[in-house]
């Protein structure tokens, strides 16, 4: 699968740049992990919002995580393009920041890749 390069920019032809296989996966999961400020009356729900990256990291803030990324693998997977890795959640914290890793199958490919994402905490 084919997709923009984010953030949108030039190839060497002069065309759009674009992106695929692996590197087009993590772009679609890191934009749909982001805090989704946009006008979009109908898709202000999507994403984990910024209230996660100035949350203080406590159990409160990595369940509100977690339950948005099953969401979003849920939506994800009902369209077959992804699915969360059960059991493959992991949290850990360096110097003040929460990191989210986990493991998601590629339902095109049947291909398993691992993902991380850091939110930073202002409690920490």
């Amino acid at each position: 699968m084919k997709g923009l390069r984010v953030p949108v920019g030039v190839d060497q032809s002069g065309g759009c740049a674009l992106v695929e296989g692996e590197e087009n996966d993590r772009k679609a999961i890191w934009l749909a992990l982001s805090d989704c400020e946009n006008n979009h009356a109908f898709q202000q729900d999507l994403g984990v919002g910024t209230e996660m990256v100035f949350a203080v990291n406590d159990a409160g803030t990595q369940a509100v995580i977690l339950q948005k990324l099953v969401e979003i693998f849920a939506r994800f997977e009902r369209q077959d393009r992804y699915r969360l890795v059960q059991n493959s959640v992991r949290w850990s914290q360096v110097e003040g920041e929460l990191i989210l890793e986990f493991k998601y199958r590629n339902l095109e490919t049947d291909e398993e890749s691992p993902f991380k994402r850091t939110y930073t905490s202002e409690g920490a």
